[in-house]
């Protein structure tokens, strides 16, 4: 493709539509071209918000337009693989809103018409893109923390439960999708796939998970992951390694800054036979294991946010596909796949 803006087609007239929508403004690649709907009317009035000049209908005619060289996917989770499929099929590369779909199955059935129609597919993890989880994943690549050993992350909001609300649908909705997503999606991308996995649930009356924790491993590191629609939590995390942690400041899917802690090597204390404290009966202190000393000050890194985030993976995905790249390579479809199984076989554990 060449370097002219990206004309989206948005599909959806949600909250997360609209944000994506907004956001386009600050994208550097792309602009709002079109806005697609059930019903067409509320297309047209979801534009009205966003100036001149932008097309609406109903969805299959916005996947039509000739147009339009690109489609976001941001409705509720059960509609993601229909339309997902239909644009891919229409021709179109397509940006789907998390989870790329409530299901495996689904899913599965994404890449495999992405494959078989040579078109870019992504899911929409703006976290990876935003400025915070970048400057993080450089930080763990430069050694700074040395090996990474764990990862604990928090993603709670207050939800009042309706039954009639796709939130709380037990095959579609609950904490796990809507929250949960994104503590598995940041273990993945930080430290790829995961080896060991275990969790408990709690659910409400109509099943779906209304609070969650897992634990996973990846290689060295062990997580704790945890979300839940109860309480607000404090929607932080920290990564800690052989020589310090990196704690993200809530909400860690797009931090506003980072807080580094390093710590210097220094002398091992040795209780052994003979000692008669944490140095040696003669005052002197062994030097066959290393001792982390902390150093005397954090350092505060800011990772300042433009609008709320969104446009970042606009511009990757316009990034990937000038590339002419089917896939992202930050984000691929596997990783996506991966936390869907990640949260079906959460979903299925123990509730208490």
């Amino acid at each position: 493709m060449t370097s002219s803006p990206i004309r989206w087609g948005v599909i959806g007239t949600g909250h997360i539509a609209r944000r994506f929508a907004g956001d386009l403004a600050h994208s550097t690649s792309g602009v709002l071209a079109a806005v697609g709907s059930r019903d067409g009317i509320r297309a047209f009035a979801f534009t009205a918000d966003f100036g001149s000049g932008i097309h609406a209908d109903e969805t299959a005619k916005i996947l039509a337009r000739p147009d339009v060289d690109a489609i976001y996917v941001g409705t509720v989770n059960r509609a993601h693989a229909e339309i997902a499929i239909a644009a891919l099929e229409a021709g179109k590369p397509v940006l789907i809103e998390k989870p790329l779909a409530p299901t495996p199955a689904e899913a599965r059935a994404i890449r495999d018409v992405a494959e078989r129609r040579g078109l870019l597919a992504m899911e929409a993890m703006w976290m990876v893109f935003t400025p915070g989880i970048v400057r993080l994943r450089a930080l763990l690549a430069e050694g700074t923390i040395g090996t990474p050993k764990s990862l604990s992350a928090n993603l709670s909001y207050a939800r009042a439960y309706r039954p009639d609300f796709e939130l709380f649908d037990a095959e579609t909705g609950g904490a796990l999708r809507d929250l949960g997503v994104y503590p598995i999606a940041l273990a993945l991308h930080l430290f790829g796939p995961a080896d060991d996995i275990a969790a408990i649930v709690e659910r409400n009356e109509a099943g779906s998970v209304r609070q969650a924790a897992l634990v996973t491993r990846h290689g060295p590191v062990l997580t704790k992951l945890s979300c839940g629609f109860e309480t607000e939590g404090p929607n932080g995390a920290m990564v800690s390694g052989e020589h310090g942690r990196i704690a993200l400041a809530g909400p860690f899917f797009c931090p506003p800054a980072l807080a580094l802690k390093r710590h210097e090597a220094g002398t091992a204390l040795d209780h052994r036979e003979g000692a008669t404290s944490a140095s040696d009966a003669d005052g002197s202190q062994p030097a066959d294991r290393t001792l982390l000393v902390p150093s005397p000050q954090g350092e505060t890194i800011h990772t300042p946010v433009t609008g709320s985030g969104l446009q970042y993976q606009a511009d990757h995905f316009a990034e990937c596909l000038r590339a002419g790249l089917r896939e992202s390579p930050v984000h691929p479809l596997s990783a996506s796949l991966a936390a869907i199984e990640i949260m079906e076989r959460a979903g299925r554990s123990p509730s208490i």
